[in-house]
């Protein structure tokens, strides 16, 4: 049985309050929005899955590795809840609004 992942970008999680004696120095009991796993950005094993940073709500800053099991997930697609000035938020945004007339335009022409 192969592992996955459990909580992808933009996915808006609450952090348990406890998080153990190791991380006692890492936010908790907060809400934050999820950036990448540790395997999306270094790679890995399948265990790299369950490791996440995160982006702390509402505006503080980011922190690395959350364990899976240590967040709960509230609703999934929050990247609008990112400060207006964050990248991954401004990237999302154009994404959205970029003009797709070349997709129809393609269409018309394989007809």
């Amino acid at each position: 049985m192969s592992a996955e992942q459990k909580f992808f970008l933009g996915d808006r999680v609450r952090i348990a309050a406890d998080l153990g004696s190791t991380m006692s120095h890492f936010d908790k009991d907060c809400e934050a929005i999820v950036m990448y796993s540790y395997a999306e950005q270094y790679g890995g094993s399948n265990k790299d899955l369950d490791r996440f940073s995160l982006f702390i709500l509402p505006n503080g800053g980011s922190a690395s590795w959350y364990y899976a099991d240590q967040l709960t997930l509230i609703e999934p697609d929050r990247l609008d809840m990112l400060p207006k000035n964050h990248i991954v938020r401004k990237n999302f945004e154009a994404k959205w609004r970029r003009d797709d007339s070349w997709i129809t335009g393609l269409s018309e022409q394989q007809s």
